[in-house]
């Protein structure tokens, strides 16, 4: 069992963010302590928008009370996802920073939750916030390909281009989701700094929204289990495609389906 401290968002009812991270990381085994940057009643498209950001005076000094108690050396891993805001991306970078004087070993997850479908879906202060504080602390990252775009200004397109560009963006790992779309297949591409590696899911019909979130978890799971990464990637899309399988024209990720998986 690993230790990890997740910061991002959380709802009531839809399962994205932490309400998708969460159960996936306790699945495969790990403790998790959560810090919600907002809370929402459901996730966006779904329910009447009801939320509540977290001040990132708060956010710090929740951080803060948990280092107080000595906490740092026993973090595993931090993973950091979606901000309202570039101060909370500022808070949760200097607490990662003084997690790392702790715990040299911490693995540092970055989920640059920017956008998607050629759209910033965050002020672009806060995207700014992301690449310029959170990236250079990243063991791993995990873009989407509208997300290494904006991140590096660059427009690559071939798979060997995104690689290229993925590889010089600052993380030893990084892991484009969505990288190339057909009509019948989506790849995932890995790369680090020896090369790349890409695997490819069915396209799946009329998803709800949440699974870069309960990829994020899945991967971070497999890691954190002693999984290398390409056997941690070829995992945690696995056990994502049966759940989104599962989820094919409905409301809501269906979960449910990760009883089924090995893990």
């Amino acid at each position: 069992m690993a230790r990890v401290l997740a910061i991002s968002s959380h709802v009531a009812r839809g399962h994205v963010g932490l309400a998708a991270t969460v159960p996936a990381l306790q699945w495969l085994g790990h403790e998790v302590w959560t810090l919600p940057t907002v809370l929402l009643a459901s996730r966006p498209g779904l329910g009447r928008l009801a939320k509540h950001e977290l001040p990132p005076p708060d956010l710090d000094a929740m951080l803060g009370a948990l280092e107080a108690d000595g906490c740092w050396g026993s973090l595993d891993a931090v993973l950091t996802g979606y901000f309202p805001s570039p101060q909370a991306v500022a808070v949760a970078a200097q607490a990662i920073r003084r997690i790392r004087q702790a715990n040299r070993k911490a693995l540092v997850f970055v989920d640059p939750i920017l956008g998607d479908a050629d759209r910033l879906y965050v002020a672009s202060e806060v995207a700014e916030a992301i690449r310029d504080q959170l990236l250079p602390l990243a063991t791993i990252a995990t873009p989407n390909l509208f997300e290494l775009r904006w991140l590096s200004g660059a427009a690559p397109t071939a798979l060997e281009e995104i690689a290229l560009i993925a590889r010089r963006l600052g993380p030893p790992v990084v892991i484009v989701t969505s990288a190339l779309q057909a009509p019948t297949t989506i790849a995932t591409l890995l790369a680090t700094g020896s090369g790349f590696f890409e695997l490819s899911l069915p396209a799946r019909p009329d998803i709800a929204n949440g699974a870069g979130d309960l990829f994020a978890g899945l991967l971070l799971g497999h890691l954190l289990n002693g999984h290398a990464t390409e056997a941690a990637l070829d995992a945690a899309l696995q056990n994502l495609d049966r759940v989104l399988a599962a989820s094919e024209r409905q409301p809501v990720l269906q979960l449910s389906a990760l009883l089924t998986c090995s893990g």
